[in-house]
């Protein structure tokens, strides 16, 4: 198998890449959600 070029650091928190991933993905979740209840709260009925 052929050795990657770069170097494998972990990241600079959560220990792990995939722990990364995951805050990413729960934070743009939290930003739709959270832009979605403040347009259907600002919109007129």
């Amino acid at each position: 198998m052929p050795q990657h070029s770069h170097n494998d650091e972990p990241p600079p928190f959560l220990g792990s890449w995939p722990r990364v991933y995951v805050l990413v993905v729960m934070y743009l979740m939290a930003l739709i959600v959270g832009f979605y209840v403040f347009c259907r709260w600002v919109t007129p009925k």
